[in-house]
């Protein structure tokens, strides 16, 4: 079943009604390991490579999110997920080839190591997507708060494996900038 059009639009800033209307698919998404914290979310919006931006369904409800960080030699892939409702219907799918033709350099993100059903499926998804996984480095995602703990997770790349040199700038901009606290 194909699902309906939906309306991209650019959320502005933690005070943009999209933002909040947002919410509640990111927290029922991701762990809460993996979400960054609401107030820490302004000094992402203050980098201009930072992307939010959400998607409408034709009522105007917010039915999934996409959150990149841009930069000159990759596309970092913060966040992404899609309502429940709509999983299995093409949206996803759409969403993420709207992304990777719009940026043909290397997009990069993280999965949970694929290790049950659902981060195997999940590692499927990507894969039958143009994604490739990159075992060959062992990453480990910096906590997002000072009391949080690291944790492992696989990185992917659209195309090709990522290099020795770009892996270490993804590393350094994300470490530097996306977990900045």
């Amino acid at each position: 079943m194909k699902s309906e059009p939906l309306t991209k639009r650019r959320v502005a800033g933690v005070d943009d009604p999209l933002f909040l209307d947002s919410l509640d698919i990111y927290r029922t998404s991701f762990p809460v390991h993996e979400q960054r914290r609401i107030q820490d979310f302004p000094l992402a919006f203050q980098d201009p490579g930072f992307c939010y931006e959400v998607f409408l369904n034709g009522e105007g409800r917010v039915v999934a999110m996409l959150v990149t960080w841009r930069r000159e030699k990759f596309v970092y892939l913060e966040y992404f997920a899609v309502d429940a409702s709509l999983r299995g219907q093409g949206a996803g799918q759409r969403i993420l080839e709207e992304l990777r033709d719009a940026f043909p350099h290397k997009v990069i993100l993280e999965i949970d190591p694929p290790e049950d059903g659902i981060s195997r499926r999940r590692l499927g998804f990507y894969q039958r997507h143009g994604f490739v996984p990159n075992p060959q480095f062992d990453y480990i995602h910096p906590p997002y708060t000072d009391e949080g703990e690291p944790f492992p997770l696989l990185l992917m790349t659209h195309g090709d494996l990522l290099d020795e040199e770009t892996y270490r700038s993804f590393v350094d901009f994300h470490h530097r900038h996306v977990v900045a606290r």
